[in-house]
């Protein structure tokens, strides 16, 4: 049973190893369950084996992209400057982008376009856990304003970036000026910001 088990799991990782490979090689376009089954070796009947849609497929590898987002914002050297570790974030997450834009756009597409799919619990609490890393600097940033206004300032502004990101990892504009587009952003949001607050 435990020989099952494990026999399981390697298919699993080779089928979600071989599809970040096709996206990451060939494109978003390229991920269907017939590429998937020749880039694995593996039957199309064991693709739905292991995932019940394409759609779960894709939701699992978005996971793994939001993971490895957060790990590089989680090793990050911060201050107790908020705008320059908020700053700082920005710089990670557009370098990110710049450099998994394949992925980046596979999860752009996915939740631009999948509104309908539920979103599996461990996904939520990483999107939850993600958006979290910015909720202390911000408080710390407009300490007048209300903890429910704060938090759709925050929400405004990360929806910006998210929709930004598209540009970045499209390559609709080149690395350098995609990452000063985001540093713009955000810093003529924070000084809008910080005049509302004063109000």
């Amino acid at each position: 049973m435990e020989d099952m088990q494990n026999i399981k799991e390697e298919i699993h990782l080779k089928l979600i190893t071989s599809g970040r490979e096709l996206v990451k090689n060939k494109g978003l376009d390229f991920l269907t369950a017939r590429k998937l089954s020749e880039a694995s070796g593996c039957s199309i009947g064991t693709i739905y084996n292991q995932f019940s849609s394409m759609d779960d497929f894709v939701a699992e590898q978005n996971e793994i992209t939001l993971k490895d987002l957060a790990e590089k914002l989680y090793k990050a050297e911060y201050k107790s400057d908020s705008y320059y570790n908020l700053n700082m974030m920005i710089e990670i997450f557009a370098n990110f982008v710049a450099n998994n834009k394949e992925l980046w756009m596979l999860l752009y597409n996915f939740h631009l376009n999948k509104k309908d799919y539920k979103l599996p619990m461990s996904y939520k609490k990483r999107l939850f856990k993600l958006f979290g890393l910015t909720t202390d600097n911000f408080g710390r940033l407009f300490p007048r304003l209300s903890r429910s206004r704060c938090k759709v300032m925050k929400n405004v502004l990360e929806s910006g970036l998210f929709g930004l990101s598209a540009l970045l990892a499209a390559g609709s504009v080149d690395v350098q000026s995609g990452k000063n587009m985001c540093r713009i952003l955000v810093n003529t949001f924070l000084a809008g910001v910080t005049l509302l607050e004063k109000d």
